[in-house]
This record gives C-alpha cells, structure tokens and sequence, in this order.
C-alpha cells in the first residue's frame, strides 16, 4: 500500500512540474512575440504568397484556362494560344487575363497577381 501511494505521489509531482514548465514557456512564446510585434511596427506584414518563380503556371492554365483554350493550346471556345508570345506582348496579355474581353472572363481578383504573373510569362514564351 505505501508502494502504491508513494508512485501516485510521485506522478502527482511529475504531472505539476510538467505542467508548470509548460505553462512557462507559453508565457516566455508570448513574451518573445510582444517583443517581435514591437520590432515590426510601422512595417508591412511578411508576405503570405509564395513568389512568382514558385507557382507552377502550367497547373494554373490547367485549372482556369485549358476548358476554353484546350489542352494543347489550340483553343475551343477561346483563341488559340499556341505563338500567342509572337503575336502579343507580355502587357498585352496580362492585360487580356486581368480585364478580359471579347467573352473571356476576367481573371482579375480570381487568380492571384502571382498566379497572372507566371502565366503572362509562360504564354509570353509561346513563340
């Protein structure tokens, strides 16, 4: 019996410091971050999408575009778009994916201005 109490005693104590050790790295966490919010006033925030060289804008094209311009990019309901970097330059197509026109939708505020970005410079490459 005194086996018995002197373990539960035991784990009583192991269960309170372990929960004090944690309780006081919260508090140092929260310290640490009042401290950095501090250091990062007056700036903008950290960036929170991924740069342009990272998106893939084959995958895009896939998701928003290949229904209209197929999957080859040989257009259906939209243009081909197979030497569209021969025939327009790089602003005239963003400018195309942002406002749209001539029934294509616009991909302004759709697609992120990384996702247009890498895309006006994959089709600029379509020679």
């Amino acid at each position: 019996m005194f086996k018995k109490m002197t373990m539960m005693i035991t784990a009583v104590v192991l269960v309170i410091g372990l929960g004090a050790c944690a309780s006081s790295n919260k508090q140092e966490a929260g310290t640490n971050q009042g401290q950095n919010q501090g250091q990062n006033q007056g700036q903008p925030p950290a960036e929170t999408t991924p740069p342009a060289a990272t998106v893939d804008a084959a995958a895009v094209y896939k998701q928003n575009c290949l229904v209209c311009h197929g999957a080859n990019l040989e257009g259906q309901v939209g243009p081909n778009l197979q030497k569209v970097g021969a025939t327009r330059t790089p602003e005239e197509i963003s400018t195309v994916i942002h406002q749209g026109g001539n029934g294509m939708n616009a991909f302004e505020g759709v697609l992120s201005e990384d996702e247009i970005s890498a895309l006006v410079d994959w089709l600029s490459a379509k020679k």
